[in-house]
């Protein structure tokens, strides 16, 4: 974690993690790193390592909804539910047309409650959140705040649940910058992997370090993605 928290002395701070992970598992993953986090896509948000974690007030999926979504696992192999308190992540191994069917079965039992539950696709999962639980309101609230405010956001994302991540970053005139292939289309920049992630965080590092403008930071982000 020695690159991070190079990056986060380097850029005074401001630098957060955003996850749909919860962010005190986050914590335990990046440990002893320690930053602002967005977690469980928006419902918890950190504005700085050493703040509380203020938490949306949403209300638990209702019954019937969780009952539909373990009757619907039941009938897949290679499947389970992941209780994340304010929602239901269904994690599975199934490609193709198992992926589908699974979706679409997820889809058909929110449906009664589409007026606040949500259905949201990632990499072999199919989570149900509420509707207002998002990356994006999260990354809203820490771009409106100390010490981001007034700053050229830098993104990175892997996955479709990502792209309302980026959506913010958009709206504040930020750069997006997709990992691997599931998201290509959808960043400023595009890079093969994570591995590669880690070149380009060294590189905004090393364009800090050396007191260098956002212009040329960016234009350094540019080469490096090619």
């Amino acid at each position: 974690m020695q690159l991070l928290n190079e990056l986060s002395d380097s850029l005074g701070g401001a630098i957060a993690l955003v996850s749909g992970r919860s962010i005190e598992s986050l914590d335990r993953l990046f440990a002893p790193f320690r930053s602002a986090a967005v977690g469980l896509h928006g419902i918890e948000i950190r504005t700085a390592p050493d703040q509380p974690v203020r938490r949306l007030d949403v209300a638990p999926a209702p019954a019937p909804l969780r009952a539909s979504i373990d009757r619907i696992i039941r009938r897949f192999g290679s499947s389970f539910a992941e209780d994340k308190g304010f929602g239901v992540a269904v994690h599975h191994r199934l490609l193709n047309d198992g992926a589908e069917v699974l979706h679409r079965e997820v889809r058909q039992a929110v449906s009664p409650y589409a007026d606040r539950w949500t259905v949201m696709r990632g990499r072999q999962v199919v989570e149900v959140k509420p509707a207002e639980a998002t990356k994006a309101r999260g990354c809203d609230a820490l771009l409106a705040s100390v010490p981001f405010a007034g700053t050229h956001p830098v993104a990175f994302g892997d996955d479709i649940t990502d792209l309302d991540m980026f959506e913010s970053v958009k709206r504040h005139h930020g750069t997006t910058i997709a990992v691997g292939p599931r998201i290509t289309g959808a960043g400023d920049l595009r890079i093969a992997s994570p591995r590669h992630s880690l070149a380009l965080l060294q590189t905004i590092r090393d364009e800090r370090r050396a007191g260098h403008s956002t212009a040329t930071l960016l234009q350094s982000l540019r080469a490096a993605a090619r």
